[in-house]
């Protein structure tokens, strides 16, 4: 999310971000504190949620692009989005699954997708040696 502020806003002050940590921080511990930050308008937190995300969707997309849309990255990336979106949306995917999986990957399409990410991008080779005919 820091990220996408960043971004957004172009910000990059130490202090700020210092202050607003220790804030959450004393919201979390004080509940007085939390309950006025609850005050906020459901429209502005939502307005604001989305252009951060979109904001961070987008430094995403363009990382990806920056390292190239060869077939592995497409795939690495394709593939990963697809079984975090759709194992968490496809309800007893998991179910032979032990309960600390289901509880880790069937419940939140992030976690899947990061792990799927990693896991193909270990295990999938950079370069491709073209097959040579004997």
């Amino acid at each position: 999310q820091n990220v996408g502020i960043v971004t957004l806003n172009k910000c990059i002050n130490r202090k700020i971000f210092t202050f607003t940590s220790i804030l959450v921080i004393i919201a979390g511990l004080i509940p007085k504190i939390s309950a006025l930050l609850t005050t906020i308008p459901q429209a502005v937190l939502g307005g604001a949620t989305i252009s951060v995300f979109a904001t961070i969707s987008m430094t995403g997309v363009k990382m990806v692009s920056n390292a190239g849309l060869n077939p592995r990255n497409v795939s690495v990336v394709g593939i990963a989005l697809a079984l975090g979106e759709g194992i968490v949306r496809t309800p007893g995917s998991l179910a032979g699954f032990p309960q600390i999986i289901q509880d880790v990957f069937g419940t939140s399409a992030t976690s899947t997708t990061t792990f799927v990410a990693v896991l193909l991008n270990i295990i999938l080779p950079k370069v491709v040696e073209s097959l040579k005919k004997d």
